[in-house]
């Protein structure tokens, strides 16, 4: 049975974010030192360094998916801490807060375990950044389910990143992405469940994009049209 349009949710909008990388005094080239600049950088410079890395490839998920995890591996050779940054629990990170304390804890207890550390040249240092931050409307406007998914799949992954990554790091309330919002207006209470579920860490931006065109799609279908 189709969805009746009367009385239908606004059409989604579909935002973008720009934004320049500011540099900060603060710098490490040890695990110490990491672990002072993550108790001192701001929280928009953690999300930057926990982010970047899924919109500079948006086609591939790298093996060390921020930045934290990538230059402890790659500089120090620290692989056993590495890859537990490389597996923090993100899908929450609205409260960064949570996210600083797991990297300290990590990082702490690799110093206390072994008081002994590697450095590397200042050349080689981790430099902690933060962006500065510009949204913008795309102008694509999606005004039912089926225009939404025909969107969704061609639009800048850009825009996905902005939607699942930055929206909600400057709304206020529960952790929920755009999508998921939009899709519970239309009724599709069971589709908004699976979109607040699913953890787009885990995925590149392409390969999120596949699977989000494919949840979406296959509620429609079974819909039988909106």
């Amino acid at each position: 049975m189709a969805r009746s349009r009367k009385n239908s949710p606004d059409p989604f909008e579909f935002w973008k974010a720009a934004y320049l990388v500011e540099v900060t005094p603060l710098r490490a080239t040890c695990l110490s030192q990491l672990l002072t600049g993550v108790t001192l950088a701001s929280e928009w410079s953690l999300f930057f360094h926990l982010h970047q890395r899924f919109f500079q490839n948006p086609a591939r998920l790298p093996d060390y998916p921020n930045d934290f995890a990538a230059w402890t591996n790659d500089i120090l050779g620290e692989y056993t801490v590495a890859e537990r940054l490389a597996n923090l629990n993100l899908i929450r990170s609205i409260d960064l807060g949570a996210v600083r304390r797991e990297i300290s804890v990590i990082l702490a207890e690799r110093l206390m375990k072994d008081g002994t550390e590697r450095h590397t040249p200042p050349e080689y240092g981790f430099v902690f950044c933060q962006p500065r931050l510009a949204a913008f409307a795309s102008g694509r406007l999606a005004h039912t389910p089926r225009e939404f998914v025909e969107m969704l799949s061609g639009i800048d992954s850009d825009s996905i990143g902005y939607h699942l990554f930055f929206a909600p790091r400057v709304t206020t309330g529960p952790v929920i992405n755009d999508f998921s919002i939009w899709f519970r207006q239309w009724g599709y209470e069971s589709l908004a469940r699976q979109l607040d579920a699913f953890d787009p860490y885990l995925n590149s931006l392409e390969d999120t994009r596949a699977c989000l065109v494919e949840f979406i799609r296959k509620a429609i279908r079974e819909e039988k049209g909106d």
